[in-house]
């Protein structure tokens, strides 16, 4: 016999990657070269596009397009090279073990997950739904392909929407990869994944259909034309040995399902967002008390729930499971299907309709369903679907955030938790309610919190705004069942009634801004006016009917061109230089080369000097008066005679004096005081502390904070600040910003921060 050397791979053990079955590797060289050729035309005229939007920009917007054209162009021999590996990893996942196999889309980053990178988030949503609308027309050929690739693999391989290689949502993923090495901003990656999209997600049914019929001349089940009836694996289930048992069992469950549920399953499973959450919650049960040291769960890989038990439990793949422990064999346990608890939940929604007022407190759905399931169904444990106790947790989360948030009013607040029910229904409903930043029911209640921002306990329940949101709370408590439709009349009629209110006060705002910047600007020039006079006269020794000319005459005239053409004008220029040729004709004493340019410019000083005064309409008997008395003064001058004089004291210019008890301000370098100054108009504030406390906008910024005019919701001016005196007041808790931002993604934002925190600990 010969001697075989086994050669040990090089690599700590790793094991080489199998090699792809001859067909597969026919399709996988056709599918990199037919997707390369789509990228590299898609990247040719991604030029001419940008360039096309750039043209119907601003400046400032139109860089951002040939930062993309730069960007495209230096990062495409990058670009094109990382999809073509991407792909050739996508095919070499079908052969690797099932417990290595990974796709691109497979790599959730749960340590990274949080709404803080919106950006992020948007990129998410944006390829699930591109990869969603390039599978549409393809389902029973990616079906088809599926059972040819299994075929292949004699069954030892099984091919899952996760694995097969030309899933859309995955060949959308390897371009995703290449779109993180490009320096654009979010508004250029979506316009290029949009591009993406066009011209090579729209192929990607035929390229499931070309590599079907290189299956199939390869003599890989040619005659198949649609998937054999069987057992239908659920994207992201395992297979394997000991599995099938549960698959049966699984298509038996799903046979007797209602419509509901089916929807309900479905919605689950196909948003990402959702599946994003699921798997930070599955993430944190795992560390929880049932887990081991290293972090698995326990019993099973069942792991405990991230909050207090209230007598229900939750099945996992069958089994009901409390405390991260399996529940006795014996135990008596009713199952709550999806729509038993949408039921369920309509019924506690109902008991909204018994309370008055809006002081309703935090609340716990697993306890209020507990007890009404006992009163109803005896002492049996009832167990939710792990969907449906995902949204729950979610959900009840949210709401933590939301009644907790320093940014409405607690009367508010305590008209929204009202909602909690409802929403709970449309997620459990609907699970792109957590990724839709378009959903009615969001929208409405982001508009709700921010109507609610700008009411304050001072303008009473009475007030028409709170009455609108309580309206429109109530309307959904006793309204809604299933029908979304309510969230969008709703969504309609308020936004009618806000964009009104909110036009009316804007006019009002702009009024007070335009009398406010015109107040300042006149006081910025009379300032400016006075420091010129001041600065030319200070010190200096000259007759009387200089400094009552310059002081009453002239400083109207320099007023005037400041306030009409500005410091740096010409016209100012010209007036200022009026002065200063004022000035140096009444200094003694004299030389002769001096009288004679004297003699020459009293005639020039004069008209100058009328046509100022005439040009503000001064006074003619005052203005002849002191012109004849400065001829005067001009002759005495020519005539080498002294005059009387008076000397100008120099004005030492101070701040105001502050009350002794008053707090010190800021420096004007610190952080409060630069945030104040660079406030926009439209920001909201919370002046005093609880039913003291004041809500007010921010109307007019002049002069990068010199004074900040805010008005209340009717556009009444209530209060002014300098920058300092506001950082000051943000400083000590006086005053504090209130977040415009829309109350549910900052709650969710929240929500996801918190659990990446506790997972992390």
């Amino acid at each position: 016999m010969a001697k075989v050397t086994r050669l040990t791979p090089v690599g700590g053990g790793k094991q080489p990657a199998r090699g792809l079955p001859r067909p597969l590797e026919q399709v996988r060289e056709h599918v990199r070269g037919r997707a390369a050729t789509l990228l590299s035309d898609m990247l040719d005229g991604a030029d001419d596009t940008l360039f096309d939007l750039a043209e119907k920009e601003t400046d400032s917007e139109r860089d951002r397009y040939f930062d993309a054209m730069r960007e495209l162009r230096i990062q495409r021999a990058g670009i094109e090279a990382g999809f073509r590996q991407a792909l050739d990893n996508l095919f070499q996942g079908v052969v690797r073990e099932p417990e290595a196999a990974e796709t691109v889309s497979d790599r959730v980053d749960v340590e990274n997950l949080s709404l803080v990178k919106h950006d992020e988030l948007e990129i998410s949503v944006a390829l699930d739904n591109l990869a969603r609308r390039a599978r549409q027309g393809c389902d029973d050929a990616l079906g088809v392909l599926r059972h040819r690739l299994e075929y292949l693999f004699e069954g030892q391989r099984p091919v899952t929407e996760k694995t097969n290689p030309l899933e859309p949502r995955n060949l959308a993923a390897c371009f995703a990869a290449c779109l993180e090495r490009l320096q654009l901003d979010i508004r250029a990656r979506l316009i290029v994944l949009k591009l993406f999209e066009r011209v090579v997600m729209d192929e990607a049914g035929a390229l499931v259909s070309e590599a079907n019929q290189m299956l199939a001349d390869a003599g890989v089940l040619p005659d198949l034309k649609s998937v054999p009836v069987g057992r239908p694996r659920q994207m992201g289930a395992r297979s394997g040995p000991g599995r099938d048992q549960d698959a049966d069992a699984s298509i038996r469950q799903n046979e007797t399902a209602s419509a509901g549920e089916a929807g309900a399953a479905a919605a689950a499973g196909n948003d990402q967002m959702f599946g994003l959450l699921q798997e930070l919650l599955t993430t944190l049960r795992g560390l929880g008390g049932a887990a081991s040291a290293s972090g698995t769960p326990a019993a099973g890989g069942v792991p405990a729930a991230p909050t207090p038990s209230s007598g229900m439990a939750v099945m996992y793949n069958g089994v009901p499971y409390m405390d991260g422990a399996p529940l006795a064999a014996d135990a008596r346990v009713e199952s709550l299907s999806t729509r038993d608890l949408f039921g369920m939940l309509t019924r506690l929604q109902r008991l909204e309709q018994a309370l008055e007022g809006p002081e309703q407190s935090e609340r716990n759905v697993r306890e209020e369903l507990s007890e009404l399931l006992d009163s109803e169904h005896g002492e049996a444990i009832h167990a939710l679907e792990q969907a449906d106790d995902d949204v729950i947790n979610l959900v009840s989360m949210l709401f933590d955030f939301i009644l907790d948030d320093d940014g409405l009013p607690s009367e508010i607040k305590a008209l929204i938790g009202r909602l909690q029910i409802p929403l709970l229904k449309v997620a459990i409903a609907d699970k792109t309610f957590f990724s839709n930043d378009s959903h009615e029911a969001r929208l409405l209640l982001n508009m709700l919190a921010r109507a609610g921002s700008q009411w304050d306990t001072q303008q009473g329940r009475d007030d028409e705004l709170f009455q609108r949101i309580e309206g429109a709370v109530h309307a959904i408590i006793d309204d809604y069942d299933e029908d979304a439709g309510l969230f969008r009349a709703l969504l309609d009629d308020f936004d009618r009634y806000f964009s009104a209110q909110r036009d009316r006060a804007e006019r009002v705002a702009e009024r007070v801004r335009e009398a406010e910047e015109g107040a300042a600007r006149a006081e910025q020039a009379g300032e400016a006016v006075q420091a010129y006079i001041d600065t030319r006269l200070a010190g200096r020794s000259v007759p009387d009917v200089v400094v009552r000319l310059l002081s009453q005459g002239w400083q109207q005239v320099l007023y005037l061109t400041w306030l009409r053409e500005g410091e740096d004008s010409d016209a100012w220029r010209r007036q200022t230089k009026v002065v200063d040729a004022l000035i140096w004709s009444v200094l003694a004493p004299r030389d002769q080369a001096a009288l004679a340019k004297l003699r020459d410019l009293v005639p020039k000083l004069r008209r100058a000097l009328e046509h100022g005064l005439e040009s503000i309409e001064y006074d003619v008997v005052e203005r002849r008066a002191v012109l004849d008395d400065l001829a005067r003064v001009h002759e005495a001058l020519l005539e080498g005679l002294e005059t009387e004089r008076v000397t100008v004291p120099r004005v030492a210019r101070q701040e105001a004096p502050r009350a002794e008890a008053e707090r010190p301000l800021l420096a004007e370098d610190h952080e409060r005081v630069v945030a104040a100054r660079q406030l926009r108009a439209g920001q909201w504030l919370e002046l005093g502390y609880g039913e003291e406390a004041q809500r007010v906008k921010l109307a007019a910024n002049l002069r990068d904070g010199a004074k900040l005019v805010f008005i209340n919701r009717r556009g009444i001016k209530v209060r002014e600040y300098e920058a300092r005196e506001l950082g000051t007041a943000l400083e000590a808790g006086d005053a504090r910003l209130i977040e415009d931002g829309a109350l549910f993604d900052r709650a969710l934002e929240a929500v996801i921060g918190d659990l990446r925190r506790r997972h992390d600990g």
